[in-house]
């Protein structure tokens, strides 16, 4: 970039503004997966409710997922990947997560138009956003914790192959992971649950709180920011974090 000279850095802009959302997605810099952004942050992983056996089964033989627009109404940027969740409601042991995709487009149709699924009686014209896959994989079953997934919610790559349970989905840290296996040991040792607290926007500022929450029994474990630990208000390292939360349950 010369001084006066704009023509090379307004062609490249030029291609930017005009890159379809398939072609920006190719684009995009990979990130390296030990990266604690690319372990945590990055949710490039649309984790989506199936229906029944019947649903997942078409999906993975004919390699595609859809979802009505009045549901969700586009697919994120972010996203490469779709991982089906399998409730216990409809599959019983068989419920968790198991599968994954990549994706390769996505369109909008009319329901009538999926050869694959017969629409219901009505519904022959309701908006649906199909996702089309290049590959479908396995991964180890997450088990689905508490009330499992939403219709629709998010994880990175990173997160989707190492979880053992829905709840490790949502980790947003280094430190919020080791301490969930901390907490993880002591519910087996102690056969209590744990239990995930989500915290509501501050009234004020209308921002999520950076404190993520959990409980075991009467014992309130926090993560401040990332980077500090509590137990029921008192600071505590990691290193003696199992130590505090049992004599907090042999006090309490």
């Amino acid at each position: 970039m010369l001084p006066g000279s704009t023509k090379l850095i307004t062609k490249q802009l030029k291609k930017i503004i005009e890159q379809s959302s398939l072609e920006a997605r190719n684009d995009r810099v990979v990130i390296d997966e030990y990266d604690d952004y690319g372990k945590f942050k990055h949710l490039n992983v649309m984790v989506a409710n199936v229906k029944d056996e019947h649903h997942l089964k078409v999906y993975k033989e004919n390699m595609f997922y859809h979802i009505p627009v009045v549901r969700l109404k586009e697919v994120r940027e972010s996203v490469e990947y779709i991982a089906f969740y399998q409730s216990n409601l409809k599959f019983e042991d068989e419920g968790g997560v198991r599968y994954y995709g990549k994706i390769k487009e996505c369109l909008e149709y009319k329901r009538k138009d999926c050869t694959e699924l017969k629409a219901r009686a009505g519904g022959e014209n309701d908006e649906y956003i199909r996702i089309n896959l290049e590959s479908i994989r396995e991964v180890d079953n997450i088990v689905p914790i508490q009330t499992g997934t939403r219709l629709v919610t998010y994880t990175t790559l990173y997160l989707l192959k190492n979880a053992e349970n829905t709840h490790e989905l949502k980790v947003e840290s280094s430190l919020e992971l080791v301490v969930y296996k901390v907490l993880k040991k002591v519910a087996k040792e102690t056969g209590i649950k744990i239990k995930k607290i989500d915290k509501d926007k501050d009234a004020k500022t209308n921002k999520m709180d950076k404190i993520k929450e959990y409980t075991i029994g009467d014992v309130k474990v926090e993560i401040v920011d990332g980077s500090m630990i509590k137990v029921n208000g008192n600071i505590v390292n990691i290193e003696v974090l199992e130590v505090s939360i049992l004599n907090v349950m042999v006090n309490s």
